[in-house]
């Protein structure tokens, strides 16, 4: 019979290690955050581009404001003034006639006030900054919530102004000797750009976000008529980058929506590249233009009638590439259209609207007779500017 035999161990050796077992509870728990963390920037984004975080957002930060019945908050009263004209900056609203420039705080406060000799009071902003100015004139006042940043005077009569989001000041103005000349000025007021033209008129122009590119509406005779041209140019230089001529009458304004440049025109909209090529053309086909806003977020806001004065409207909406967004008769005048952001706002003799920039309806507001203008918020309040005094519409 084998014996069997047994060694003793040596307490001297190593012992033998012990595999570890996976521990798979711990595993799943950091799945579990990891998907708990996926799922949560896909609800912040979600949420973010629904008006539905809007409105919470305007419940806390105006969750001390008095509204009336209809939700509006009365913040603003004035002395009416003839062919007023104002502009929304961070809760400080810019009041400008042919006889006062004044900057109202959100509690009513004036926080500036001068006064001015203008024929035809004009402004424009870039949510930060605004420009009033004289159409015809040569003075350019800008503006911030503070008050006044700077005044220009040109040597010219000021055809028409504009700002980008850096604070770059565009101004088209008649010149002695010239058509018209386009400058630019820098957020600290030098000058940046200047073109003078001896050949063509110069319409309205607009310098890209970046303030790299500037586009001119000129307009000459080519075949025996009057066309506009947009022209590029660098800041840099004064000879042409690229030109594109548009076929068709007047082009009344041209601002950067989106990608392009989109020049309002009496039949369509013209959508053109960095690289001066027509990208697009949205037509305008039996309707006749009444109003434009082109403030939206990468996309314009247009009111077509079927006749240039009184009966049927419809408002559309019209991406940077000149597709048709969304399209909805409005049956009556409209008075004024806003856009901001993803909202456009449509007042009407008797009722504001706010749509989404597809056209579904957000909000609206039928008392508002008092109401001549609306300035639409991207966070999707809007202001309602009267004779008198101005409401903010809290949906």
């Amino acid at each position: 019979m084998d014996r069997m035999e047994f060694r003793r161990g040596n307490p001297q050796e190593e012992p033998p290690k012990r595999i570890a077992k996976k521990d798979y509870r711990r595993r799943w728990k950091t799945l579990a955050i990891g998907a708990a963390v996926v799922l949560l920037v896909v609800a912040c984004a979600a949420l973010w581009d629904s008006t539905a975080f809007d409105g919470l957002r305007r419940s806390v930060i105006y969750a001390q404001a008095k509204k009336d019945e209809n939700g509006c908050a009365l913040l603003y009263n004035y002395a009416a003034q003839k062919d007023q004209r104002c502009t929304y900056l961070n809760g400080s609203l810019i009041l400008t006639s042919q006889h006062h420039v004044t900057i109202l705080s959100e509690s009513g406060q004036e926080i500036y006030h001068t006064d001015v000799k203008f024929h035809k009071a004009a402004v424009t902003d870039n949510g930060t900054l605004a420009a009033v100015y004289d159409i015809g004139g040569r003075e350019v006042y800008l503006l911030n919530t503070k008050g006044l940043v700077r005044k220009l005077e040109t040597d010219g009569e000021i055809l028409d102004c504009s700002l980008n989001g850096r604070g770059d000041l565009v101004v088209t103005a008649g010149k002695k000797g010239y058509k018209a000349a386009v400058s630019v000025y820098d957020s600290k007021g030098a000058l940046r750009f200047e073109f003078k033209s001896s050949d063509r008129f110069l319409m309205t122009a607009a310098v890209q976000e970046d303030g790299n590119q500037i586009a001119v509406v000129t307009m000459g005779e080519a075949e025996g008529s009057f066309a506009s041209t947009v022209v590029l140019y660098r800041m840099d230089s004064t000879e042409p980058q690229a030109n594109c001529q548009l076929p068709g009458g007047a082009v009344y304004d041209i601002r950067v929506v989106g990608s392009n440049y989109c020049a309002v025109a009496e039949d369509g909209l013209f959508f053109v590249g960095k690289d001066g090529e027509q990208k697009a053309f949205f037509d305008f086909e039996d309707t006749y233009l009444r109003r434009c806003s082109l403030r939206g977020d990468g996309y314009a806001a247009v009111v077509l009638g079927r006749y240039k004065s009184g009966g049927e409207t419809q408002l559309v909406t019209v991406s940077d590439h000149g597709e048709l967004i969304g399209r909805v008769d409005m049956g009556g005048e409209v008075l004024a259209v806003d856009a901001a952001g993803k909202y456009v706002a449509v007042l009407r003799s008797d009722a504001l609207t706010i749509y989404d920039k597809k056209l579904n309806i957000c909000a609206q507001l039928d008392d508002v007779s008092f109401a001549k203008e609306v300035l639409m918020r991207e966070d999707g309040s809007a202001l309602l500017v009267g004779a008198e005094s101005a409401s903010l519409y809290l949906p």
